[in-house]
């Protein structure tokens, strides 16, 4: 009998390595692309690097201009942040925690002077885009996009 507890409490402490040692996710990696664009009203403008997403934009947001002022690419892993410098000497920090196969879950932190004003975390469905509303910023407003891809 006191070899079969011996057995259980080693099968157990096993299957605890394993569960604290196993790798993450199947898919490694996120690519996250970021778009930081200044909406305003106003004369009627569309940069042209937004023409995939301007559709969206137009359907939501009640903006004439809509200007990229970033457009930042990021292979990341999992935990691992990303960094996006925005006006108003503010920064994005973006970070992909997990996934279930299909969606990915992104922490999101805006911080200035060191102090967070803003955190959300979205679950996005992997190939797809997120557009997040931001501070207000010179007649308008800052909106980031986001699009994920499992990788």
């Amino acid at each position: 009998m006191r070899l079969i507890k011996l057995g259980l409490i080693f099968l157990a402490a096993v299957a605890a390595i394993y569960w604290v040692l196993a790798p993450g996710p199947a898919e490694s990696r996120v690519l996250t692309d970021i778009k930081v664009i200044h909406a305003s009203g106003g004369a009627e403008r569309f940069d042209p690097g937004l023409k995939n997403i301007i559709h969206e934009l137009k359907s939501v947001f009640k903006y004439t201009s809509y200007q990229m002022l970033e457009d930042r690419r990021f292979n990341l892993n999992f935990n691992q942040e990303g960094r996006v410098d925005l006006p108003g000497n503010r920064i994005l920090l973006i970070l992909p925690s997990d996934t279930d196969g299909k969606r990915i879950r992104y922490q999101i932190n805006i911080q200035k002077n060191n102090h967070s004003i803003f955190q959300t975390q979205v679950l996005l469905k992997s190939n797809s885009s997120i557009t997040i509303g931001g501070p207000d910023l010179d007649n308008g407003v800052l909106l980031i996009n986001i699009t994920g891809t499992l990788q």
